[in-house]
């Protein structure tokens, strides 16, 4: 285990030295909760937090998503990365979700080397604006509806940590490309 943490410490002083447009736990930028943004700023704002992604997965193989304040803006817009593809959300809003829920050990950009075990909604529906203008509406559950979760938790000033069950707050010792989503905590 003290070897795994070593070697996350080690890739993490890269992210640090590479991006240094992340911020991290503690920097109240992402205490904040996020104002809406025009089509405009919210595409220009998209494509920077494209580019800090595709540096992250770079260095780390990991990254899915990255919300705004997570460079610093305090703006209504994330990402996901998805089938290699990025998806764009502008003004998003979770406006449904279920009351069964389940378990997953998630990474943040922002929480460093530290997972946490949250429990959130098996899936959502979430309305948003894509990058063309057009104002969606849709139902997510499985992988997307817990990234999508996650990243429009940062939009309202909280981290995964901020939502960890009791005693789920640990060293991402395990192999995040193997998590899966669990019906009960670990």
């Amino acid at each position: 285990m003290l070897k795994d943490i070593k070697l996350k410490i080690k890739t993490f002083q890269t992210v640090l030295e590479k991006i240094p447009e992340l911020r991290y736990a503690g920097e109240s930028i992402l205490r904040e909760a996020t104002i809406p943004t025009t089509l405009e700023e919210g595409v220009s704002l998209a494509k920077k937090l494209e580019e800090v992604l595709l540096k992250y997965r770079e260095i780390t193989g990991l990254g899915r998503g990255l919300a705004a304040p997570q460079i610093g803006k305090n703006k209504s817009v994330f990402i996901a990365y998805i089938d290699n593809q990025t998806e764009i959300f502008i003004n998003p809003k979770i406006v449904e979700k279920s009351n069964k829920t389940n378990f997953y050990r998630e990474l943040c950009m922002s929480a460093g080397i530290v997972a946490a075990d949250v429990e959130r909604p098996v899936w959502i529906v979430m309305e948003w604006t894509d990058k063309d203008g057009n104002r969606k509406s849709e139902k997510f559950d499985g992988l997307k509806a817990r990234l999508y979760q996650h990243e429009e938790a940062h939009l309202r000033g909280r981290l995964n940590l901020d939502d960890a069950v009791s005693g789920g707050i640990q060293f991402a010792t395990f192999d995040p490309l193997k998590e899966q989503l669990r019906n009960k905590k670990s």
